[in-house]
C-alpha cells in the first residue's frame, strides 16, 4: 500500500536538502514541479536575502575627456568574483540581455530580481524595461505600457516571504505645472498589466517643493512590506510610495544641516534607516523609522560613528582624502558596509569592529555608492514570460 505524504510534510522534507538538489527534483512529476516552484522555491529565495553573495556597483575610470563606466561585482563575504572579471557575474546576466549592456540600463536590485531600463527613446522599441534572475538563467521582457511612452526611471518591488510576483514601477515626472506632478506607473507579474496613478502626498511639502522637480527621486530604492521609499533630490525629505493605495507620505529627514546632501535609506530584518555624516562631517549617524507604515512616522537615533576612528584604521583612506559613507546595510545583521570610491569595509554596530571587504584595483573608483551600491541575494523562483521571448 502506497502512502501519499502531505505536501507540507514533504515541503518541509525538501528544504532539508540542498537547493540546487531540490531544484533538480521539479522532473519527478508535476505536481513536485508545482510544490517545488510555488512553495519550495520562495521560501529558499527568502532564506537566501538574509545571506547577501555580492555587491553591484558601477565603476568609473578615466578615459580622455571625462570618465568611462561600467557594472561591477564583488562577491561577499569571500571576494572570489574580482571587480572587471570578464567571465564574472556582470557576464552571467549581460550576455541574457537583447542589447549591448552599459552603465545606464542596469536601474534596481531587490531580492535578487535586476531590473533594467533600454533608455534608448526609438519608436520601434518593444520593449523598455527586462527583469532577469540570474540563478534561474532568465530574462523577462515587460510588455510596454498604454499609450507608449519614453523609459522613465524605474523601480522594482520583490519580497519572495510575501508573494511570488513581482512589480515594475515608472515614476513619471510632468514638467506642467499640474495639482499632481508625479504619476505612478505600476506593473505587476501577477496580472501582466500596468495601472497608473497620481501621486498626491497626504504630508504637505513646502511651497518650493511643489513642482515636479522637487519631487524628483535619487535612484536608489527600497521596497518594504508594499511600499518603496526613495530619497527627494533636493528637499530634506524621505517620499514613501504605497503600491497598493494612494496614500503616499513625505517624511522629514531628521538631520537637516547634513555635510551629505542626500545620505542613505537601507532595509535590515524589516526596518527602514537614514545614514549621513552630521554638520561637521565627523559623525556617521545612524536613524531607525519608527511606526513607519503609519501616517507620521518619527526618526530614532541609533548609532553614531566616529570617522577619525574609521579612518585611523585605514591610513591610506586618509591620506587619499576620501571619506566613508554608508553604501548597505546588511538585511540580517547588526552589520553595515562602509565605503569611498576606492575600498568597501564591513562596520559591526554591536562590538565596533571593522574588516575590509575589498578595494579596488588602482584607476578604478565606486561611482555614487550611497545610490548605486546594491547587495544581491540568489533569487531561485521561476518567473514568468509575458512574450516569446526577451527582444
Amino acid at each position: 500500500m502506497t502512502v501519499q505524504l502531505p505536501d507540507d510534510m514533504i515541503v518541509e522534507i525538501l528544504c532539508r536538502l540542498p537547493v540546487n538538489m531540490v531544484m533538480r527534483l521539479k522532473a519527478v512529476s508535476k505536481a513536485w514541479h508545482r510544490l517545488i516552484s510555488n512553495v519550495c522555491a520562495p521560501l529558499f529565495s527568502a532564506a537566501a536575502a538574509a545571506h547577501p553573495s555580492g555587491f553591484l556597483f558601477l565603476c568609473s575610470y578615466q578615459i580622455i575627456g571625462g570618465l568611462g563606466y561600467f557594472a561591477a561585482y564583488a562577491s561577499y563575504p569571500d571576494v572570489r568574483d574580482c571587480v572587471g572579471q570578464t567571465d564574472g557575474f556582470v557576464d552571467s546576466y549581460a550576455c541574457m540581455l537583447p542589447f549591448m549592456l552599459s552603465s545606464d540600463h542596469y536601474f534596481d536590485c531587490c531580492n535578487g530580481l535586476l531590473l533594467f531600463v533600454r533608455r534608448e527613446q526609438r519608436e520601434a522599441l518593444p520593449h523598455y524595461y527586462f527583469v532577469c534572475n540570474t540563478t534561474t538563467r532568465q530574462c523577462i521582457a515587460i510588455p510596454n505600457p498604454r499609450p507608449r511612452t519614453a523609459p522613465f526611471a524605474a523601480a522594482i518591488a520583490y519580497d519572495p516571504a510575501k508573494s511570488p510576483h513581482y512589480k515594475v514601477v515608472r515614476f513619471i515626472y510632468f514638467e506642467e505645472k499640474t495639482s499632481c506632478p508625479v504619476k505612478l506607473d505600476i506593473f505587476s507579474s501577477d496580472t501582466g498589466k500596468w495601472v497608473r496613478r497620481g501621486v498626491m502626498l497626504s504630508t504637505e511639502l513646502p511651497h518650493a517643493a511643489a513642482d515636479a522637480d522637487e519631487y524628483g527621486c535619487i535612484r536608489r530604492s527600497i521596497y518594504l512590506d508594499g511600499m518603496i521609499y526613495k530619497l527627494s533630490f533636493v528637499v530634506n525629505y524621505l517620499i514613501r510610495f504605497d503600491l497598493n493605495a494612494p496614500s503616499d507620505v513625505a517624511i522629514e529627514l531628521p538631520h537637516k544641516n547634513a555635510a551629505d546632501r542626500h545620505g542613505f535609506i537601507g532595509m535590515s530584518r524589516g526596518s527602514l534607516y537614514y545614514s549621513n555624516h552630521d554638520e561637521s562631517g565627523l559623525m556617521i549617524s545612524i536613524w531607525l523609522l519608527e511606526d513607519r507604515c503609519k501616517r507620521d512616522p518619527f526618526w530614532k537615533l541609533t548609532h553614531r560613528i566616529s570617522v577619525d576612528s574609521l579612518t585611523s584604521k585605514y591610513p591610506d583612506v586618509r591620506n587619499s582624502g576620501f571619506h566613508f559613507h554608508t553604501y548597505a546595510i546588511h538585511p540580517a545583521s547588526d552589520i553595515i558596509f562602509l565605503g569611498n570610491p576606492t575600498m568597501v569595509i564591513s562596520y559591526d554596530l554591536k562590538s565596533n569592529k571593522s574588516e575590509e571587504v575589498f578595494t579596488l584595483s588602482s584607476g578604478l573608483k565606486i561611482s555614487s555608492g550611497q545610490h548605486f551600491v546594491h547587495l544581491y541575494s540568489p533569487c531561485y523562483a521561476v518567473l514568468s514570460n509575458f512574450d516569446n521571448n526577451c527582444g
